[in-house]
């Protein structure tokens, strides 16, 4: 006799105002059952969750029903909603920088979310202490408690939401990209967390996440959601298998394979690092970022970096823009060292386009601003707005937007609008910081496909810093691996099966 479900969602319409966002006719969810959400940018997959969570914006029309363990939720009230949301559904976010407070330790974060449905403090503390001990913060327990958010890496930033979570072992976890940018070892180890934690304490998790690999991995059960319609629902192994819908082939055929590049035809020397250094601190606080880190780009070549959390990724991507100043060393381009301030003639396109760009500003505008400021002429002549359309077009962003405001767009027509605005200073090299690391498999693919094609076109030098090892393989001419801000050989635990 089969257990009764812990969730089951009948029927669910989700619209704005005439616009459906979301139709899911069944969705069931067995306790203990590690099941996956998958799909592109604006499928539903993050809607799924916030209407189990009750956070669906008031101005959006729902229908359907949505029962957790007996008890309708599209009908609860805000007080209803208090004793139920972190002790009977935890919920872990998808960018833990966000999501904690950055003015408050861990600890007293932690033991805030226990003190809601624990009174007793003693009994708080308790259960915080035996969540960070299950994760594997055991050892560290002392130093997370004390620091704040910023002086954790991503990986543990990411452990302390699921401890926030899971405090209370609530039957059902939602998580909404719990592994986004994070490195090939700690996206491992958060899941190997998340799961084992779930397990231990008898919880289901309903598993946001456009990393397929992991779903593949980790997922009983998969729902495959396309522009808010269902797809295909069942397990893992069937919906992602070798039968797979056509849909699904196509989000598993974008998924990096092999080399996408051939070796650029020029060798003559754009960028230069010689004996590159950076130091923080002085006497027993003295941190080496970067220590001599020397590397030759040409145009057209990619070179990928990639690494722990703290390797010294970012710190070089710093110091190529000037944000930071070097200890040691030389940086030349074209063979003149690099002004000591911005900008540099490199410019960077940002992990997150959302946060890149100026929520004030248009589209078009975004990109008027650097025209203009690289270009007194064009100010002059009126042609600021030419050359930002052409920019747009070039870059294959949808000219429709080109009034619109970043929040009125996709991810993917935001990266696109933040790499026209880079280009917009005519650069020889871009700095690519984790620039598709949280895009969806087919617009990640897309996005790849047109620096590809930029590079060819523009015979530009790309300094391409990833966690994602199968992305670096696939556009690269060659892979640096940073550790303690040194090149090492590639880890063996790096390389995915």
């Amino acid at each position: 006799m089969s257990m009764p479900a812990l969730l089951t969602i009948r029927d669910l319409r989700i619209d704005a105002g005439n616009t459906p966002l979301l139709h899911l006719p069944l969705l069931t969810i067995s306790q203990g059952e590690l099941h996956g959400v998958i799909g592109e940018s604006g499928s539903g997959k993050s809607l799924t969750l916030f209407v189990v969570l009750g956070l669906i914006a008031p101005q959006l029309k729902v229908q359907g029903s949505v029962v957790f363990q007996g008890r309708e939720l599209t009908s609860l009230s805000p007080t209803d909603w208090l004793s139920i949301r972190g002790k009977e559904i935890g919920m872990v976010f998808q960018e833990p920088m966000s999501a904690l407070n950055p003015q408050m330790r861990c600890g007293k974060q932690l033991l805030e979310s226990a003190l809601i449905h624990e009174p007793n403090r003693e009994k708080a503390q308790a259960l915080v202490d035996r969540k960070l001990e299950q994760l594997g913060l055991g050892e560290l327990k002392e130093r997370i408690l004390q620091a704040f958010p910023h002086q954790l890496s991503g990986g543990q930033r990411q452990r302390v939401m699921i401890a926030m979570a899971c405090v209370h072992e609530p039957p059902l976890i939602l998580a909404d990209e719990p592994t986004t940018a994070l490195d090939s070892v700690a996206r491992a180890q958060v899941m190997d967390d998340l799961q084992r934690v779930c397990r231990q304490q008898g919880s289901a998790l309903l598993w946001v996440s456009h990393e397929l690999d992991l779903i593949q991995r980790y997922a009983e059960c998969v729902t495959v959601l396309k522009k808010g319609a269902c797809v295909d629902q069942g397990p893992t192994q069937a919906v992602l298998g070798e039968l797979a819908k056509p849909y699904v082939q196509e989000l598993l055929s974008a998924m990096p394979h092999g080399k996408w590049v051939t070796p650029p035809d020029i060798d003559t020397p754009i960028l230069q690092l010689k004996a590159l250094s950076k130091v923080y601190g002085e006497g027993q606080f003295k941190v080496s970022a970067l220590n001599e880190f020397e590397e030759t780009l040409s145009p057209g070549e990619t070179l990928s970096v990639v690494g722990l959390s703290g390797s010294g990724k970012s710190t070089l991507a710093k110091l190529l823009v000037a944000l930071e100043t070097p200890t040691g060393g030389q940086v030349l381009l074209n063979g003149h060292s690099i002004p000591s301030k911005p900008p540099t003639g490199i410019q960077m396109v940002f992990q997150d386009p959302y946060a890149s760009l100026n929520p004030n500003y248009k589209a078009i505008d975004a990109v008027k601003e650097v025209v203009a400021f690289v270009d007194a002429s064009a100010k002059i002549a009126g042609t600021t707005e030419a050359i930002a359309m052409k920019l747009l077009t070039e870059v294959g962003f949808d000219l429709r937007l080109s009034q619109a405001y970043p929040h009125q767009m996709s991810g993917g027509q935001r990266q696109r609008l933040c790499i026209a605005r880079a280009l917009a200073s005519t650069p020889k090299v871009l700095i690519l910081d984790e620039a598709v690391a949280a895009l969806d498999p087919l617009v990640q693919k897309q996005v790849l496909d047109l620096l590809i094609h930029l590079q060819r076109e523009r015979k530009l030098a790309y300094v391409f810093i990833t966690h994602n090892l199968e992305v670096a393989q696939a556009i690269s001419h060659r892979i640096v691996f940073l550790e303690k801000g040194e090149k090492k050989p590639l880890p063996a635990d790096w390389i995915r099966d």
